[in-house]
């Protein structure tokens, strides 16, 4: 089910202090999005076949989107880990079998592709995203 590992996610307090360092750890910054919708700005540092993600909240949590708050809270150096599967709809049911639970509004678009996340009490503490290209 699981292709491989698609990114490792980071909330950052400073973008640009964030992305800059890493740049100076030898990582090219490949892209940045943002979506206005949540207040989020995206930047990607490739590395091999995965890439770090660095994320950042613009704006304080409105608390009007379920899945942005759930990021939002899940404190730590890692925000979550991403895995790129062939089939959402297939992955979904298998982890929902194993226990997992999605959040609500999952799946939906995301940066990449469409994009599922699961309440990480329900997988081993971890917050996990699933994303179908």
């Amino acid at each position: 089910m699981l292709k491989k590992l698609r990114h490792i996610a980071i909330m950052v307090d400073d973008f640009e202090k964030a992305v800059n360092q890493f740049k100076g750890f030898g990582l090219d910054c490949s892209e940045i999005k943002e979506d206005k919708r949540i207040d989020l700005l995206a930047g990607f540092l490739s590395i091999g076949g995965t890439s770090i993600e660095i994320l950042h909240h613009t704006k304080p949590d409105t608390g009007d989107d379920h899945i942005s708050s759930i990021v939002r809270g899940q404190k730590g150096a890692v925000n979550h880990l991403c895995f790129e599967v062939d089939d959402l709809d297939a992955s979904i049911r298998e982890f929902e079998k194993n226990g997992a639970k999605m959040i609500e509004g999952c799946p939906r678009p995301g940066a990449h592709g469409r994009i599922a996340f699961f309440y990480p009490e329900t997988t081993a503490g971890v917050l996990i995203e699933l994303c179908e290209l």
